[in-house]
């Protein structure tokens, strides 16, 4: 996929599923920026795009348009995971996950500061589901191979 960074970003959005107010809320990024990448009128630095890549579900390599477009096996059913979910399938506390994705420790998803203390939480359910390992996921979540 030879394409422009907007072309990429709007396939990864395609394929995890996102509309743009949701990759602004989970990446941490305005919404108005988000529209400026997707209008291919600004292009972000590397660390935005790193947050784009983790949100969406694809590499920081093919957001740059050096890896080819991710084939995508068959993502989990499981749309959404809370910080709860993760912890008791890790075996963890929830304060494990919470601090773990504050100060970027654990490569399945992200916090973003809200109003306040408040964090908001994205665990994006592919990644973990390759965190854990696929038997523990399905086992966990009720799902099968």
């Amino acid at each position: 996929m030879n394409a422009t960074f907007a072309e990429r970003l709007k396939y990864a959005m395609e394929q995890a599923d996102l509309k743009q107010s949701a990759l602004s809320e989970q990446a941490g990024i305005s919404k108005a920026a988000i529209s400026q990448y997707l209008s291919g009128k600004n292009t972000p630095g590397p660390e935005r795009i790193k947050a784009l890549a983790d949100v969406t579900g694809v590499t920081f390599d093919f957001l740059m348009g050096y890896g080819a477009a991710p084939v995508k096996d068959a993502p989990p059913p499981v749309k959404k995971i809370s910080v709860k979910e993760a912890a008791r399938c890790m075996g963890k506390s929830d304060q494990f996950v919470r601090i773990g994705l504050q100060r970027g420790l654990l490569p399945f998803g992200n916090a973003v500061p809200g109003t306040g203390n408040n964090w908001n939480y994205y665990i994006n359910p592919t990644k973990f589901r390759e965190y854990v390992g696929a038997e523990a996921f399905n086992s966990f979540f009720g799902l099968t191979a």
